[in-house]
């Protein structure tokens, strides 16, 4: 199986609070506290090694918090590659309360363009041919310089580009050829600026992507694979959901497919979605 290599720009040193009844303005203790080393390339790789896939996780790591992280992650055996960078990791709270759960981040990192590029450094002088390159999550300061980086790695060692991203980034690698392009439905919108159904059907058309889908979490999702279009209405929970997480799981999932047949089929979203669903009803993030 391909070897796979999740670009994970904005890590997070992730603190989860379970609380009962919050007050407001108040003063308000948490029943439970754990922390977990973030950021979706890094839970995509936890997932895909507990998947029984070759995945490593490409992080930047700053000051102690950026340590700590490393840290969690060795104790997890979590593979990963760290770029020493100067800025220091962002830190992030997952608030748990009787009506869900609330997220609340820090201000992204500074990324610089070098730190950036001695990441793509790493990948290539471990990658081989066909291998699976997944850009995951945000990219602080994304410009000219990172794009040209990635653009020129994944030529270069001719990888399979993933892509579950948003913001700047999302605007340039909608365009690029890509095996699968996941995003969810509030990243889409703020990219077409059209509800899911009626941009889905405009820009599907746009991306050369071979599998592009978006999700909605509770929601409808659409996906084109092969020139066709499909609506897939996900399995409803019971009871209460944990969603943090659970679109990494999916496109954990997704990646494994393409991993182990080349491609991406309706099927197998399918199943990513149902795997999902089954994540959010945890509230532990899968293989962390």
């Amino acid at each position: 199986m391909a070897k796979i290599f999740t670009l994970t720009c904005n890590l997070l040193a992730q603190h989860t609070l379970d609380f009962g009844a919050v007050k407001e303005g108040g003063v308000n203790r948490a029943k439970s506290a754990e922390f977990c080393a973030g950021g979706k390339g890094v839970n995509v790789a936890a997932a895909l090694l507990k998947m029984g896939a070759d995945a490593c996780a490409v992080i930047f790591s700053g000051g102690k918090t950026g340590g700590r992280c490393e840290e969690f992650l060795s104790e997890k055996g979590v593979k990963f590659l760290a770029v020493k960078t100067a800025f220091e990791t962002r830190s992030g709270f997952v608030c748990r309360g009787e009506k869900g759960e609330t997220t609340f981040f820090e201000p992204d990192t500074f990324l610089p363009d070098a730190d950036f590029e001695n990441a793509c450094a790493l990948v290539e002088s471990r990658a081989d041919c066909g291998d699976i390159l997944a850009f995951c999550g945000s990219a602080p300061n994304w410009g000219g310089k990172k794009f040209a980086a990635l653009k020129s790695l994944v030529k270069g060692k001719n990888l399979r580009l993933v892509c579950d991203t948003y913001g700047a980034p999302l605007k340039d690698l909608f365009f690029e050829r890509s095996e699968i392009l996941k995003i969810n439905s509030e990243e889409f919108f703020a990219f077409a600026n059209k509800n899911l159904a009626e941009g889905f059907c405009e820009f599907q058309g746009k991306t050369p992507a071979k599998f592009f889908g978006v999700t909605g979490g509770e929601k409808s999702a659409f996906a084109r694979a092969g020139g066709a279009v499909k609506k897939f209405e996900p399995r409803k929970i019971a009871g209460r959901a944990y969603p943090t997480g659970c679109g990494d799981a999916l496109l954990a999932s997704l990646i494994k497919a393409l991993a182990q047949s080349g491609k991406c089929t309706f099927a197998d979203f399918e199943a990513a979605m149902d795997f999902a669903t089954r994540q959010a009803e945890s509230p532990l993030i899968y293989g962390l």
